[in-house]
C-alpha cells in the first residue's frame, strides 16, 4: 500500500506546530508510549505531562514508578 505523502507531511507540520505551542512532547520519544493517550505508566496520560508542565523523568502521582525512557535508536 502506498503512503499518503500529503497526510504524512501535514502530520509532521501539525506536530511541529504543537511543539512550538507546548514545547517538545516528551511522550513521543518514550519507549513506554502506546496508542492514543496511553502508556505503560498511565491508562490516560495526564495533561501536565503531555503539555510539558511536568518533566516525566521525575516521579508523578500514579505513574507506578515508570518514568520517561528514550526509545532505542534503530541500528542502520
Amino acid at each position: 500500500m502506498k503512503k499518503n505523502q500529503g497526510t504524512e507531511s501535514f502530520q509532521k507540520r501539525e506536530s511541529a506546530y504543537a511543539d512550538d505551542l507546548f514545547g517538545v512532547i516528551q511522550c513521543r520519544e518514550c519507549k513506554h508510549k502506546r496508542k492514543g493517550r496511553r502508556c505503560k505508566a498511565f491508562e490516560w496520560i495526564p495533561s501536565d505531562i503531555l503539555t510539558g508542565r511536568h518533566d516525566h523523568r521525575n516521579p508523578y502521582p500514579g505513574d507506578h514508578g515508570i518514568l520517561f525512557a528514550p526509545k532505542e535508536k534503530e541500528q542502520v
